[in-house]
């Protein structure tokens, strides 16, 4: 599917740089290439992938713009599957903006986000599941983000995807030739359900399995520091960001807001946030603000329960520990001030049994560094996000995610049908479905809508 116009774009970032380059694709690519470049040698011959050195000038040809390097790639061999011109220029906005304006000027079409990207969806270069990986690489945070996305656009999904979808074909051959030679069949005996389905299903729960794991190292963990005033929370915030994020005072009650700060612990982005103590509050800004950490709670994936082993335990930490030990997320029990003489033995939390049991519990001092090593590991093993990403599928949108979804559901009612000796038009038919929805992943069969939304959420010039 090529495209009938041609788009132009300034494909890095504005600013001033050494470097930009702009980004031509389209039929008229190689024209625009000859009507405003001026090669230093004079047998430029044009061929394909292929750099040359020389000047950009005006669409008139009466004066230079800068002093550039051009290259042209001839379809299909590409990145859009069009013929692509590259212009690598001097990085000055008001350089790259004024080329951009000269090719404008000569029938170009300002790309819209996204568009070569699209482009070279449509022209079969990618499948959508590699375009989406594409953007995701663009804006990763940390360099497992980056691991899984250059994965993907390796093609590691869509291969996984193109195993099941074959699985299922194999599957649906079976099932309508049973429906069009039922002559064959003997007696009215309902055919035993094809192995591939229960393969497939194996292969999509796999898939699935990945998903935590995968949004864990591509959005971040949601790390939330709590426990009663003046235990030190703040203290571990700037000891854990190494530097001074929280204000720390004797006074309790200092933090009443949401402090919020994103370090790096092995390769994985950490979102931590400091929380107003719990307790009764004094007044209503610090209601507010302790309204404001059971809501943020609700979202962790780890909660840090700082606990002060210098002091006796109080009801406020007991109902802290006890509010905590019910949710889903994970629960670290962090038991600060171990520089201090301990006013209780730690091990007896563990000693009742029951939910406290399961839980980690370490001793640190957030003021002098020790046991926070001990607590970053902690943090990203108890999450599984600190496993090494290996070069296998794994599955980082929730579109994808739905997809999947959709296609066991699909999956375990074709399988219900022949159990049930239900007419095989009904398992094909739900065979059917769940093709839909794997081909819905890689963008075999995908609505306008959706691949809008996809494309126009990528940059300009990508």
């Amino acid at each position: 599917m090529t495209q009938n116009d041609t788009i132009a774009a300034i494909a890095t970032p504005l600013g001033s740089a050494g470097l930009g380059i702009i980004r031509v694709s389209g039929p008229m690519a190689h024209e625009l290439g000859q009507l405003l470049f001026r090669p230093v040698h004079k047998n430029c011959t044009w061929q394909s992938h292929h750099l040359y050195h020389g000047d950009i000038v005006t669409a008139d040809g009466t004066t230079v713009l800068d002093e550039v390097l051009v290259t042209l790639m001839r379809k299909p061999h590409s990145f859009t599957g069009d013929d692509v011109l590259e212009i690598s220029c001097h990085g000055n906005p008001l350089i790259l903006q004024t080329i951009l304006e000269q090719l404008i000027a000569l029938g170009c079409r300002p790309a819209r986000p996204g568009e070569f990207s699209e482009r070279a969806f449509l022209n079969g270069r990618m499948d959508l599941s590699q375009a989406e990986a594409l953007a995701a690489m663009i804006s990763a945070q940390s360099s497992k983000a980056l691991q899984i996305g250059l994965a993907q656009l390796k093609g590691s999904l869509g291969r996984k995807i193109s195993s099941i979808r074959t699985l299922l074909i194999e599957a649906l051959a079976v099932i309508e030739a049973a429906i069009d030679f039922t002559e064959d069949v003997s007696g009215h005996e309902t055919p035993a359900c094809p192995p591939q389905i229960c393969e497939a299903m194996t292969g999509i729960n796999r898939l699935l399995s990945t998903y935590r794991q995968a949004r864990l190292v591509t959005d971040g963990i949601q790390i939330v520091i709590t426990g009663k005033p003046n235990v030190g929370k703040s203290s571990l915030l700037n000891s854990l960001a190494c530097r001074k994020k929280a204000i720390v005072t004797n006074i309790p009650g200092t933090t009443r807001d949401l402090i919020t700060e994103t370090i790096q612990l092995n390769g994985l982005n950490v979102h931590l946030t400091d929380t107003a103590g719990i307790r009764t509050p004094m007044d209503a800004i610090e209601k507010e603000g302790i309204d404001l950490v059971r809501e943020r709670l609700e979202q962790a994936d780890v909660i840090v329960i700082l606990l002060d082993g210098s002091m006796p335990l109080t009801d406020e930490d007991r109902q802290i520990l006890e509010e905590n030990q019910k949710r889903a997320c994970r629960i670290i029990i962090a038991v600060n001030k171990s520089d201090l003489p301990p006013a209780w033995e730690t091990e007896k939390l563990l000693e009742a049994g029951g939910p406290l049991s399961s839980i980690h519990l370490l001793k640190i001092s957030a003021k002098f560094g020790d046991g926070l090593e001990a607590l970053k590991k902690a943090l990203t093993d108890l999450t599984g996000s600190g496993e090494a990403i290996s070069d296998g599928a794994m599955i980082t949108q929730l579109r994808h995610k739905l997809s999947l979804e959709k296609a066991i559901a699909r999956l375990a009612a074709a399988q219900n049908c022949i159990n049930t000796g239900q007419s095989l038009e009904f398992t094909a038919f739900e065979l059917h479905e769940a093709l839909e929805a794997l081909d819905e992943i890689t963008g075999k069969k995908v609505q306008d809508d959706i691949l809008h939304r996809i494309f126009s959420s990528f940059c300009i010039g990508k």
